[in-house]
């Protein structure tokens, strides 16, 4: 590809994610490795969190539980299901499909599961907040002030966000030094008064997570648009980019507070997860790098063909 194709396309959107990653194009190959490698570990994550899910589900959740409270614990995996299937859809209509599928019924279908997967985000974002709202429906178990006084009732403690500890009369002593115990909601598992609080503060973490992602993904939506439309320096692309990026900084935050607060593996995720978008952003690049040099070469002939007369599609 040509030097000044690729600096007249960084100048169109400048200090922005495709700032970083139009460099990368320059050895093709190396960065189709490295998208498909990134997919491949978002699929390993996906399996790690729906354990994680089931564990807190035999954890904390009575056999009684709502079904509502069942679809609530497990709001990661239906969100975690419909972001994979969210990468791969994308990746099918900024990459693997070929121009003509956009007038056919193919893209009738990546669009209707498309809509499937945000229906399915929405909710899971929904179970986030409802999740981090029941945090503040406590209530206080009279008579227990230490651990021990239930190690035989075949109850779990709550020891962070993610892990929970069944109490036994072996470790009672030395899963908590609270003298207030408590429980949320409908769980069957004790919480700490000094995890409580701690608990509670991440919840938020992930409602704004979730739903910044849901932006992000929407302002990528509206990019394929505009895109689609040959309108590469415009404004208002410009403008998505600029508050794409943003929202990617803050996603970077989130990632930080989950390494600061002790959760790596929720770091690792974040990070991952932006990753994964950048790889469709990575397509998005390669698609303007391209369509670029075609219409400079077009303009550099003189010449005008009905492909550029109307919106070209990737």
């Amino acid at each position: 590809m040509a030097t000044s194709t690729e600096d007249s396309v960084l100048a169109f959107h400048p200090y922005t994610v495709k700032t970083l990653l139009i460099p990368l194009l320059k050895q093709r190959r190396v960065a189709q490795v490295v998208k498909w490698s990134v997919y491949s570990l978002l699929l390993v994550n996906f399996g790690i969190y729906a354990v994680d899910d089931w564990q807190v589900y035999i954890a904390a959740v009575s056999s009684d539980a709502t079904f509502d409270k069942v679809l609530e614990t497990f709001a990661t995996t239906i969100d975690m299901t419909a972001w994979v299937g969210l990468v791969i859809l994308l990746e099918f209509e900024t990459y693997i499909l070929p121009d003509e599928a956009f007038e056919d019924w193919r893209i009738k279908v990546v669009r209707f599961l498309s809509s499937i997967c945000y229906v399915m985000i929405i909710y899971a974002a929904y179970g986030f907040t409802v999740n981090t709202l029941d945090n503040y429906k406590i209530a206080p178990i009279p008579g227990v002030t230490d651990v021990c006084d239930v190690k035989s009732d075949g109850l779990y403690l709550q020891i962070n966000i993610i892990d929970f500890e069944k109490i036994t009369p072996e470790n009672c002593a030395s899963l908590s030094d609270d003298s207030e115990f408590l429980k949320i909601d409908q769980n069957i598992s004790l919480i700490g008064r000094s995890v409580l609080g701690h608990v509670q503060n991440m919840g938020w973490v992930d409602v704004v997570n979730a739903i910044f992602w849901i932006i992000v993904v929407l302002l990528i939506e509206l990019e394929v648009a505009l895109q689609n439309a040959d309108r590469f320096g415009s404004r208002s692309l410009e403008l998505i980019r600029a508050i794409k990026t943003f929202f990617y900084a803050v996603l970077w935050v989130n990632a930080g507070i989950w390494a600061a607060t002790g959760y790596p593996v929720y770091a690792w995720d974040a990070m991952l997860w932006i990753a994964g978008f950048w790889a469709i952003e990575l397509n998005l690049a390669e698609w303007e790098l391209d369509r670029v040099q075609e219409l400079a070469a077009v303009q550099s002939d003189g010449t005008k063909t009905s492909s550029l007369t109307e919106p070209v599609t990737r």
